[in-house]
């Protein structure tokens, strides 16, 4: 009677099934997913926009016009960019509200700037307005007609950068 104490060797075409096989199903995973993160820009009709977007637009930009708007898709991030026929850019998140809102000429709309960040500058840069605006999580950052960026804090609106 014998015993085998070794196990039998893997034959060579299983490893090279398994050293192929891995990557490849890897591959194959990773092209089947590539369309969740794919970047894209989709142009839409202003009322594909979400309801808080509409919303925002008929409040403060009523009788303007929609040059374009478009669906940005980034690595699973998506926003919206809407573009008004007298130059004004505003850019909202996935959910609708905005992030950013740049007018080449004019100023944007005194009640969407925070009243103690209205109140910093009236204060402060009397008789400038706010070109650009754009808030994240944590910070608002505005423009001032005189190229001026000041940057608050979102939590209690204090000013915490300033670049002329």
């Amino acid at each position: 009677m014998t015993t085998n104490s070794q196990k039998n060797p893997m034959p060579k075409w299983k490893k090279w099934l398994l050293g192929l096989g891995i990557p490849a199903g890897i591959i194959v995973i990773a092209l089947a997913l590539s369309p969740f993160w794919a970047d894209y820009e989709k142009p839409i009709l202003r009322d594909q926009l979400p309801d808080p977007a509409q919303v925002f637009l008929q409040t403060h930009y009523g009788n303007s016009k929609t040059a374009l708007a478009r669906k940005d898709v980034e690595w699973l991030e998506k926003e919206y960019e809407v573009i008004l026929t007298d130059g004004i850019q505003i850019t909202f998140d996935r959910h609708g509200e905005w992030k950013e809102i740049k007018h080449k000429a004019g100023c944007v709309p005194m009640d969407i700037v925070p009243a103690p960040i209205q109140g910093y500058i009236n204060e402060n840069h009397p008789g400038l307005c706010v070109r650009e605006i754009s808030q994240d999580r944590r910070e608002i950052e505005v423009e001032l007609t005189n190229r001026l960026e000041l940057t608050f804090s979102k939590k209690n609106f204090l000013l915490i950068d300033w670049d002329d």
